[in-house]
């Protein structure tokens, strides 16, 4: 009884999102994947078709590093995909095969114990935890990009999401037919000079060498003979300035400046083991150590991608990782005792929703007068959100959005804008990231904006105050 009263008061303290949860039973997932890119996504279908049922936990950025290319030429049987397509594709193989998936962000393990323990924390209120356990595990967490470490780019006083990005594909959008610079010669900056080539007045590439490091040879010999494109070889940046609220110029090495309006660090990347580091062997740059194909030092306990691979970090050589570790995973099961391992392909994930079916959802604009109709004087406030199709945050927060478009209706109303095809409206309103959300009162005025997934969480946990205006 006290057990039943206990979760009676779980259940009314944290409530329940309406993304798959796990099951928060005593009883151990037999695979997790920490992860969702190619490679995680792989070892969902290889695993699910082999009858072990697989809990995906995808993170803030679901498909991982990939979906940011919206021109990929070298999957095999692809003349040429969206990153976010193939992503896509892939993910719907995994979930008609059976994988679950969860909205959820790993921020400790505990390898030492068995059944391992997994703890984590929802992508859109961080306060938000969970813990469950497995048998065994996939990590996937990939790598996060390099930053310069010089004045003006993060931190205090930086431009980070204010001029200053790491992917192209995202924010891009914001720029153009103004002015940006690429820094880095490898092939994520061939791919992110040669997408902002396309909608940038100028792109600069800025090389802190005499030659680019890239095996994208024919993409990069065609990225230089753009019109709009000047590479400047042995050159480094000393400082980004700006006006307090966006990037100006850089000062440069070999300039006093160059006038800039968004500058994209393209410099390659650290592996994402930081909560690994008493768990697993890893080497001096952080990555995770591997004893045999996709093993780590914990039996158990696999890993597969950019956090193993400093050399080639290529999506197809992810998704051969995920293959094979989804094999040692099913054949480590398979030697458990068998009170400890029955593979049940029928056993279902607990599905948890809020019980109501979303009747509202948020309008996106078609064309700028729609757009001023509805930020015009109204019975009601009205929430903006400005997204770019290929951002992963952006993703995340739609359900979220639909879900309070559903509870407030008659009290605000939503709209959605495309930055990729309203960058003007973006930069009329000092949108310098996506996903940004903007609440305007009812005589048009913005009464609150944020940038970032758990911000806009925030204020839409908060949405009462802004009823009652």
């Amino acid at each position: 009884m006290k057990r039943l009263l206990y979760s009676f008061l779980i259940f009314l303290l944290c409530g329940i999102p309406l993304t798959v949860r796990a099951n928060e039973s005593k009883d151990p997932q037999p695979v997790v994947i920490i992860g969702s890119g190619v490679g995680a996504l792989t070892s969902a279908v290889y695993l699910q078709r082999a009858g072990v049922n697989t809990l995906v936990i995808e993170g803030e950025n679901p498909g991982g590093a990939i979906t940011q290319s919206p021109n990929v030429q070298n999957w095999p049987g692809e003349l040429e995909i969206n990153g976010q397509i193939l992503v896509e594709k892939i993910r719907k193989q995994a979930e008609e095969n059976g994988a679950k998936f969860v909205s959820q962000e790993v921020i400790a393990v505990d390898f030492t114990k068995r059944p391992f323990i997994i703890t984590m924390r929802d992508v859109y209120d961080h306060e938000k935890m969970q813990t469950i356990e497995a048998k065994s595990c996939i990590i996937a967490m990939g790598s996060m990009p390099k930053l310069l470490g010089i004045p003006g780019e993060s931190g205090d006083g930086g431009y980070w999401t204010r001029g200053v990005y790491s992917c192209a594909v995202c924010d891009g959008a914001l720029y153009r037919g103004k002015n940006v610079a690429v820094i880095g010669g490898g092939d994520a900056a061939i791919l992110e000079a040669d997408y902002l080539s396309n909608i940038a007045k100028k792109v600069y590439v800025i090389l802190r060498s005499d030659q680019f490091r890239t095996i994208e040879i024919l993409r990069k010999n065609a990225l230089i003979k753009k019109p709009n494109v000047e590479v400047l070889y042995n050159t480094k940046i000393d400082q980004i300035t700006g006006n307090g609220q966006n990037v100006t110029h850089l000062n440069l090495s070999t300039k006093n400046d160059l006038p800039i309006d968004g500058v994209f660090v393209s410099i390659g990347a650290n592996p994402n083991s930081e909560i690994f580091k008493h768990q697993l062997d890893l080497d001096e740059n952080g990555y995770i150590r591997l004893k045999q194909d996709q093993l780590t030092s914990v039996p158990g306990v696999f890993a597969i991608g950019d956090i193993v691979d400093p050399h080639y970090k290529q999506a197809i050589s992810a998704a051969g990782h995920g293959a094979t570790a989804a094999l040692q995973v099913e054949r480590y099961l398979s030697g458990l005792p068998k009170e400890e391992f029955q593979p049940k392909s029928t056993q279902k994930i607990a599905q948890k929703t809020s019980g109501k079916t979303l009747s509202a959802r948020v309008n996106e604009i078609s064309n700028t007068d729609e757009f001023y109709r509805a930020i015009g004087q109204n019975d009601t406030p009205l929430l903006v959100e400005f997204y770019s199709p290929t951002c992963g945050p952006c993703k995340q927060l739609s359900p979220k959005l639909d879900q309070a478009a559903d509870n407030y209706q008659g009290k605000i109303r939503f709209i959605k804008v495309d930055v990729t095809k309203f960058s003007d409206l973006a930069n009329s309103y000092n949108v310098y990231g996506v996903p940004t959300a903007m609440i305007f009162d009812n005589q048009g005025k913005v009464v609150k904006r944020a940038s970032g997934l758990e911000k806009i969480s925030k204020i839409l946990i908060n949405l009462d105050k802004y009823t009652s205006k």
